[in-house]
């Protein structure tokens, strides 16, 4: 198992180089936190509107916030559907 990353750790992904699979292609430009364990709500995460959407690993006890952005890396608007 990694060692969790410390409380409030981010990264962000905001290159249009970046590419997830054939399924998901390039995504959005999104910032990532990385918690131990946080209810998704205390973020507004994953509700109707809201640009901010939670991932659980059970496994690592982890609770990724994924905050999709505007724009990519090279200032171009990017879709942020989801």
């Amino acid at each position: 198992m990694l060692a969790l990353p410390a409380p409030g750790a981010m990264s962000y992904m905001m290159s249009k180089q970046g590419y997830l699979g054939d399924a998901a292609g390039h995504w959005h430009p999104h910032l990532m936190f990385f918690f131990a364990g946080t209810d998704s709500g205390d973020w507004g995460a994953n509700l109707g509107g809201s640009p901010v959407i939670a991932a659980n690993d059970d496994t690592e006890r982890t609770t990724t916030f994924f905050v999709l952005v505007p724009k990519w890396s090279d200032e171009t608007f990017a879709v942020t559907e989801h």
